[in-house]
Formats: C-alpha cells, sequence, structure tokens
C-alpha cells in the first residue's frame, strides 16, 4: 500500500480566486500575509537575543569563551537588525510592495545562518553540550516555524540554515547516536516544512474567504445603498408626477362640475352639453383611479402600505360601496343583490377606508365583467382557519360573467395581468386592481381567493379579521340591508350642499393658492357653501394675514407647493409665531396635490390640521369645513342693558 503524503496536505486553493486576473484580491492577501510575518518579530527578536546569550554562558567552558560570545554577539545583532527592519516596514507608505517579503527573506536566511553556527561548531563527542544546543536549536526551529507560518519561503529559509549544520555534524560522530540524532533533526525539519505548506494553503485559503466575504460585505451594503436611492428617486418621481398630474386634473374635473351644476337638468338644447360634461368627469375620475392604484402599488413595493385600523359601522360602509355601484349595475340591467347575516349596527375595528377600497375593488369588477344575471355580495362571520376560537368577517362576491379558465385562474392576481391582455380587449383597465386588493388584504391580515367556473361566472372571497368595537353611544338607526332592489346614488360633486350651519357670519377662510384654475374652483365651492374667501398666492402673504392680531380668518385652506415660501414652511413658522405670542392656532387645512402617505405625515408634522389631496371632493371639503367652523369660539353675546326704575 503506497502512502500518499499529498493526501494529508490540503489542496491548492482555486488559482482563480488569487489568480492576477484579480489584482486587489491578491494585493490584499499579499498585505496581510507579510503583516502577520511581521507581527511577531519584536517578541522573537527578543527572546533570540536572551537565549542567545544564556547558551553562550552556558557552554562558553566546553567551547571557548571568545568563540560562544562572538556568536551570541551575532545573534543579538540580528536580532536588532529584524526590529530595525520591522520599524522601517511601519514607516512604509506602502506595506503591499512585494519588496517588504523579499528583504524579510532575506533577513531571516542571515537569523537563521547566524543560529545555524552553533550547530556547525557543535562538540559532538561532549554528550551533555551536544543535547543541550540541539536542543535550543529545535526550540528555535519551532518557534520559527509558528510565527513564519504564514508563508514558507520565509521559514524555510530560517528552518535550514538553522538545523541542517546540525544534523550534518552528528553524523561526524560515525556511531549509532550521530545516525539517530542527524536522521531524527533531518526528519522534524522535514515535518516542519510539511506543515509550514499545509498552514501556508489554509491561511491563504482563510484570506480568501476574508477578503471575499469583506467585499461581498461591501458590494451588498453599496448595493443596499443604491437600491435605496433608486426607491428614493423612484418615489420622489411619483410623487412629483402624482403632483403634477393632480394639480391639473382637479382644475378639469372642479370646472367640469361647475358647468355641469349650471347646465339645466331638463332636455332640451344643452343636454348633449351636459352629456359631454359629465363624460369629462368620468374620464377624470377614471384617471384619477388609475393615479392612485400606481401610487398604491408603489406603496405595495416599497413595503409601505399603511392600516390604520379603528372603530366604524360596518353597514354604513357596505352601503356607501353599494350605492357607489348601483348606477353602474343598473345601466348594464344587472341585479346587485345583498346578504348581510350581520346585527345592526355591527361596530367592528379595522380600516374603513382600505375595507372600502377592497370592496369597491371587487364589486365593481363583478359589476364590470357581468354582461346580464346578477351581482351578489354575502357577508357573514366565521370562524378562522386553524383557530375555531377566532372568527373572521367573509366577503363573498358572487357573479354570473363569463368566467375565469382554468390556465388564467392562477394569475389573475399578478401585476398588470389580465385575462385578455390585447389591445382589443372589451374591458379596459391597468390589472393592478385585484393585485392592490389582495395585498391589501394580506396587510390587514387577510386573504382573497377566487374559484370560477367558465361561461358560469366568478366568486372572490375576501376574509379579513374585524373584532368587535365597543361603542359607547350610537345614534345612527340602519335598516337592515338583507334585500337591496335599489340603492340611490350618493350625492355627487355637482349635487347641491346646504350652506354650513351657525349663526351670523359663515365663517372666514383664508386660501393660499397659487394656480388660478384651482383657486376658481375652491372659490366656487367656499361659494355655494356661504363661506367668505380671501385668497393669497404663496406662502409669505398667508403669513403675512395670519400675523395681524385682529385678522378675521377662521380656517386656513393651504397649498404645499407655492412660489417665495411653501405651505409647510409657512405652517411651520405660523405656528411658531402663534406660540411665542400666545395665540390660539388657527386651523390649517393642506389642500395639495401631494398625495403620498409621507406627505400627509410631513403636513400634520409641522402643524396643519387635516390634510385633504386633490382632486377632492365638494362634499369632503364641506365636511372639513364642517368639522372646522362648527368647533370654533362663538363671540361672546352682550347681555341686554337692563332699566331700572
Amino acid at each position: 500500500m503506497r502512502f500518499n503524503c499529498h493526501a494529508l496536505m490540503l489542496p491548492d486553493p482555486d488559482r482563480s480566486r488569487v489568480s492576477p486576473d484579480d489584482p486587489e484580491l491578491s494585493r490584499l492577501i499579499r498585505a496581510e500575509r507579510i503583516r502577520m510575518l511581521f507581527a511577531s518579530t519584536v517578541p522573537v527578536a527578543l527572546f533570540s537575543g536572551i537565549f542567545a546569550v544564556a547558551l553562550a554562558l552556558l557552554v562558553a567552558p566546553q567551547m571557548g569563551q571568545t568563540l560562544t560570545m562572538v556568536w551570541a554577539g551575532l545573534c543579538v545583532l540580528a536580532s536588532i537588525l529584524r526590529v530595525v527592519h520591522l520599524s522601517a516596514y511601519l514607516g512604509s507608505g506602502n506595506r503591499a510592495s512585494p519588496g517588504w517579503l523579499t528583504s524579510l527573506n532575506v533577513v531571516c536566511a542571515l537569523h537563521g545562518a547566524i543560529w545555524g553556527l552553533a550547530g556547525a561548531f557543535l562538540p559532538v563527542q561532549d554528550m551533555v553540550t551536544t543535547v543541550m544546543i540541539v536542543a535550543t536549536l529545535i526550540g528555535a526551529c519551532a518557534v520559527c516555524t509558528f510565527t513564519l507560518q504564514a508563508h514558507i519561503v520565509p521559514s524555510m529559509l530560517m528552518n535550514l540554515p538553522l538545523l541542517l549544520p546540525a544534523s550534518l555534524k552528528l553524523f561526524t560522530r560515525m556511531d549509532a547516536y550521530g545516525w539517530y540524532g542527524g536522521v531524527g533533526l533531518l526528519s522534524l525539519l522535514a515535518l516542519m516544512m510539511f506543515e509550514s505548506r499545509r498552514v501556508e494553503r489554509r491561511t491563504t485559503e482563510l484570506l480568501w474567504l476574508r477578503f471575499t466575504t469583506d467585499r461581498i460585505a461591501r458590494e451588498r451594503a453599496e448595493a443596499l445603498k443604491l437600491a435605496q436611492r433608486h426607491s428614493a428617486v423612484k418615489d420622489q418621481f411619483l410623487a412629483t408626477m402624482s403632483h403634477e398630474m393632480r394639480t391639473p386634473l382637479h382644475g378639469i374635473l372642479g370646472l367640469a362640475r361647475l358647468v355641469h351644476n349650471r347646465l339645466p337638468g331638463k332636455l332640451g338644447p344643452l343636454t348633449e352639453a351636459r352629456q359631454q360634461v359629465e363624460l369629462i368627469e368620468r374620464t377624470g375620475e377614471h384617471l384619477l383611479g388609475i393615479i392612485n392604484d400606481v401610487l398604491d402599488f408603489s406603496r405595495i413595493e416599497a413595503g409601505k402600505l399603511q392600516i390604520n385600523p379603528s372603530a366604524f359601522e360596518l353597514h354604513g360602509v357596505i352601503n356607501e360601496v353599494l350605492s357607489v355601484l348601483h348606477v353602474s349595475a343598473a345601466e348594464k340591467g344587472l341585479r346587485l343583490r345583498t346578504t348581510l347575516e350581520l346585527p345592526s349596527p355591527c361596530w367592528v375595528r379595522g380600516d374603513a377606508a382600505r375595507v372600502r377600497q377592497v370592496l369597491l375593488n371587487l364589486v365593481g369588477n363583478a359589476v364590470k365583467f357581468t354582461e346580464q344575471g346578477e351581482v351578489r355580495l354575502t357577508v357573514a362571520r366565521q370562524a378562522a382557519p386553524g383557530a375555531e376560537d377566532q372568527q373572521v368577517m367573509r366577503f363573498q362576491i358572487e357573479d354570473t360573467g363569463a368566467g375565469i379558465s382554468p390556465q388564467h385562474l392562477p394569475r389573475i392576481f399578478d401585476a398588470f395581468h389580465q385575462v385578455d391582455g390585447t389591445f382589443a380587449r372589451k374591458q379596459k383597465g391597468t390589472g393592478l386592481g385585484l393585485t392592490i386588493s389582495r395585498e391589501i388584504a394580506r396587510a390587514m391580515s387577510g386573504d382573497i381567493v377566487c374559484t370560477s367556473v367558465l361561461d358560469q361566472g366568478s366568486t372572490f372571497t375576501l376574509t379579513v379579521p374585524l373584532p368587535n368595537a365597543q361603542v359607547e353611544q350610537v345614534d345612527l338607526d340602519l335598516s337592515d340591508l338583507r334585500e337591496l332592489p335599489a340603492i340611490a346614488p350618493q350625492p355627487t360633486l355637482g349635487s347641491t350642499l346646504s350652506p354650513l350651519p351657525g349663526t351670523g357670519s359663515r365663517g372666514h377662510v383664508l386660501m393660499a393658492e397659487d394656480n388660478p384654475v384651482n383657486a376658481i374652483v375652491a372659490e366656487a365651492i367656499l361659494a355655494k357653501l356661504d363661506v367668505v374667501v380671501t385668497r393669497v398666492e404663496n406662502g409669505l402673504q398667508a403669513l403675512a394675514e395670519l400675523q395681524r392680531l385682529d385678522h378675521p380668518y377662521d380656517v386656513v385652506l393651504m397649498d404645499c407647493q407655492m412660489p417665495e415660501l411653501d405651505g409647510i414652511e409657512a405652517t411651520r413658522r405660523l405656528r411658531a409665531w402663534e406660540h411665542h405670542h400666545g395665540r390660539p392656532p388657527v386651523p390649517v387645512v393642506a389642500l395639495t396635490a401631494n398625495a403620498m402617505s409621507s406627505d400627509r405625515e410631513r403636513c400634520l408634522a409641522v402643524g396643519m390640521n387635516e390634510h385633504l389631496a386633490k382632486p377632492f371632493r365638494q362634499d369632503e371639503l364641506h365636511a372639513v369645513l364642517m368639522r372646522h367652523l362648527q368647533a370654533r369660539p362663538t363671540p361672546p353675546v352682550p347681555n341686554p342693558p337692563v332699566f331700572t326704575a
């Protein structure tokens, strides 16, 4: 059986890893290897000088004092040379230079040769002195092998001249002791070289792994920074595009609604014009829905989808959804039915806006893709899967539409996927609605699943935890919505709203708006609400008006992006001025096309009371003004004079 020494050695590391093709990694490994070789120079030099002097004193009577002292002096000089060499290395600006390894090889060879002189003058006939010197040389060899293990060349240049003369000298005894000692030293030297080579390879592999890991960590950190920078650029792009699209869209929808309100509803010469204005409104609302879908999808991708749970009445949300979609269903001749297995009223805790958004999408899709028959919404509580003691709310939307083929069913929740993806498809859309709805459901710890039979219809089931909410007092009288043959639509943007309640003055509003079209729309809406409006065009003018001690304004409608001074900074300065002068804070409402959640948080952080994104509806602005104008302090009524007789 052949014994393979190479099998005990580690294989060479992948040469491609440390090849000249990767000079930076090779430079790092070389620099670290040189640093490891120099790391133990001081203790090695110190103990080398001490043990050389001690050995010289011990063997001086047998070998002669002059010879031993000269040898000890040379060992001390060699130790000093190594320390000087270390100082030069530490002071160098290029420690990775291959020249340091070459010079270290020369110094180690010189140091080993000087120590090897002790073996060359070995008194082989004096066994005690010979054993003392050989033992010291073996110890020095072991120390050198350990401290120079990072590279085999300096280790070999140190150990060969250190042990080889002594081993050869022992052979001159020409007896068993000499042969045994010489062969033993040569075997030890071979073993030391073998171990040095093995450790060198292992060191190379570990250094490669270390620097490769460091490089990967740096690259990952840089990639993360780049991804964060790209994400920030993307968010800024979406926010900017949303603002730039919402601003003119608000003007278009607002003006269309103003014109729509002024056109007579009866048949006449202006009937066609009224229909065209209604078409403008519907087109603008469709574009607004696309913008909102893109923003929601970007929030989902960035992991910034927010869920804001609060108590709400579930019947009201369902009724609102069905009211919005009833007109579309009636136009197609569809029956819109509901089965609500819920108490009345049914107060739950969850995000009412997100529940409404998902139901609008699911029921809206059912109406859109059903040509005849009915759409049924069934709502009930059921036990949560895998947890019989917990309940979830189940919303089941069934339609009698065309259904979904088995090959398309697994992909209906994919972004931008549509069953009919051709440009000639009958139903239009971005293909984001179901993706967004499912992600919202999952963000609320729920889910959406779909079952469908081609040419028979589809069933979408939304399950979401909506625990019961305790409400102390409810002033609502909700009718049973188990069967809903007809639902009156909600007031549209053009509907006439009653003026704001109150006595005397209806309120004075300061509006900071630089866009003239949006200003015309807002002023027209406020005029219908019987509110006095004063308009300024930038934050500086608004601040100047509000810093008057006798200003008459009850509410401020503040645009965020304005020239000279934006609404954010204007509000921050206003709150600081009010605090400094002890003035009560005037309500500030952000009317802005910045619709991102971060924009809302930024507005509230500087002291604004509410955030209303453009384009807003007339009833939304009406509700905001109702909250703040009704809460404004009523000036005291003076007591009538009392006359006494």
